[in-house]
């Protein structure tokens, strides 16, 4: 089964917001196009259709936008939570909608354009199949290799592929870090505390980490994370080849 994709949108992205202070981030423009058109197209490449946007920073503007959007196959469905509830707590709001288990999860503001699903497998649903039996109800993250991680920090894992830590920018040459794209099972996300704000990063995965339910899937570099100023410029950069 192909999972249904959720785009976190909640952020009000205070690093670039003086740039464009009547947009979410995730409608700023990247190389001519909004950069959730570029999630957009890579979810497509990949086969997937189904999309849930989690969103809270200016909503609004974004169903504004979806409504005069040419209809191009694509399912999509916009949340908006009614207060900032961080990547976690906007997680188990949307809980209900989740129409697929497992459930890929991708930040609103990075793109990993190497990682193809069906790479090495005969098709896309093959790949997520093998993903579940070999890490049955445990989280999975992508990461990629990178040097200077700098304020990514990194990921460690073992050689059976369970994250053993997170390290905090951490001053090191080299690294991997995480990409923003999650592969979990719905019971993984029901068990979200409700009802407050609660962080992926720093509440739920570290306890996942301790009971050895959090794995890490190799993806290939780059990571462009349109996060800050030069993370936008490398991003268009890049995009436009």
């Amino acid at each position: 089964m192909i999972p249904q994709a959720v785009i976190l949108l909640g952020g009000k992205g205070t690093r670039i917001a003086a740039r464009f202070p009547d947009l979410p981030k995730a409608l700023v423009p990247v190389n001519g196009r909004p950069f959730l058109e570029w999630q957009f197209d890579w979810l497509r490449q990949n086969g997937i259709g189904q999309i849930l946007l989690a969103a809270g920073h200016k909503a609004d503007v974004l169903e504004t936008y979806l409504a005069s959007r040419p209809a191009d196959g694509l399912r999509i469905r916009l949340s908006r939570e009614p207060e900032p509830l961080g990547t976690g707590g906007a997680l188990r709001y949307i809980e209900p909608l989740l129409t697929s288990d497992p459930v890929l999860v991708f930040n609103g503001d990075s793109l990993t354009p190497h990682l193809k699903f069906s790479t090495q497998w005969k098709n896309v649903s093959g790949f997520f199949h093998t993903m579940e039996e070999m890490f049955p109800h445990c989280g999975k993250l992508f990461a990629t290799p990178i040097q200077d991680p700098g304020r990514y920090g990194t990921v460690e894992f073992g050689a059976d592929g369970f994250v053993t830590a997170f390290r905090e920018k951490a001053e090191r040459e080299s690294g991997h870090v995480n990409t923003g794209i999650y592969l979990l099972p719905r019971e993984l996300i029901a068990a979200i505390p409700a009802g407050r704000a609660v962080s992926i990063e720093t509440e739920i995965f570290p306890a996942l980490v301790a009971q050895k339910k959090l794995a890490a899937l190799p993806a290939p570099p780059p990571l462009l994370d349109m996060g800050t100023p030069d993370g936008l410029e490398a991003m268009e950069k890049f995009l436009r080849g």
